[in-house]
C-alpha cells in the first residue's frame, strides 16, 4: 500500500510538472488575486484526494466504487479543475474518468461549472453557490429533470458529496461519495 500510494504521489508530481511545462496556460500555482476570496470556495479542495462512494438505483440496487480526485488551479488561477476517475468498481461497468471546471461569476457572485465525462458521453452544465456550510451546484440531467450536486461536512481533511434529483416533489440521492485529501 505504502508503495502505492508512493507511486500515485510521484505520478501526480510528475504529471502536474509536465502538464505545466508542456501546455503551461493551463495550470496555475494560486488563485488569481482579484477574487482570492470568493476563488477559495473550491479552491479549498486543491490537492488530492481519494473517495469511496456508493451510487443507488432507480431498481432499488446500488453500485460500489473508489477512485481518486485531483483539485488544480487553472487558467491564470482564475478556475479549478478537478480530474475524478475510478480506479475500483463493484459491478463490470467501465470506470468513469471526467472532469469538471468551475469558475467564480462576480456578476452573479456564483459559480459557473461544467463537467464532462468521454466515457459515458455525459456534459451537465450547473451553478453554485454556498449556501450555510455547504455547496449547493444545480443543473438538469439530459431528459431535462432537476438535479443537485452538493459538497457537504467539508473539513481540511474530508468532505462529503452527494448528488441528487428530483423525482416528483422529493429530492432524491443518486450517488454519494466520502473524500480523504492524500
Amino acid at each position: 500500500m505504502r508503495t502505492l500510494i508512493i507511486f500515485v504521489f510521484v505520478a501526480v508530481v510528475f504529471t502536474s510538472a509536465v502538464a505545466q511545462s508542456s501546455f503551461p496556460a493551463l495550470l496555475a500555482e494560486k488563485p488569481a488575486s482579484e477574487h482570492q476570496d470568493k476563488l477559495m470556495l473550491f479552491g479549498q479542495f486543491v490537492g488530492s484526494w481519494t473517495f469511496d462512494g456508493v451510487e443507488y438505483r432507480d431498481d432499488g440496487s446500488r453500485r460500489t466504487d473508489k477512485g481518486e480526485i485531483y483539485f488544480h488551479w487553472v487558467l491564470q488561477g482564475r478556475a479549478i479543475q478537478d480530474v475524478f476517475l475510478e480506479t475500483e468498481r463493484s459491478d463490470s461497468e467501465p470506470k468513469m474518468y471526467g472532469s469538471t471546471v468551475r469558475f467564480y461569476d462576480p456578476k452573479s457572485d456564483s459559480w459557473w461549472v461544467t463537467y464532462i465525462d468521454p466515457v459515458f458521453g455525459v456534459v451537465r452544465a450547473l451553478t453554485g453557490r454556498k449556501i450555510g456550510t455547504e455547496i449547493v451546484m444545480q443543473g438538469k440531467l439530459s431528459d431535462g429533470s432537476p438535479i443537485r450536486w452538493i459538497f457537504s461536512g467539508i473539513q481540511p481533511n474530508s468532505f462529503h458529496w452527494y448528488g441528487e434529483k428530483l423525482s416528483g416533489k422529493r429530492w432524491h440521492i443518486y450517488e454519494e461519495l466520502w473524500a480523504h485529501r492524500v
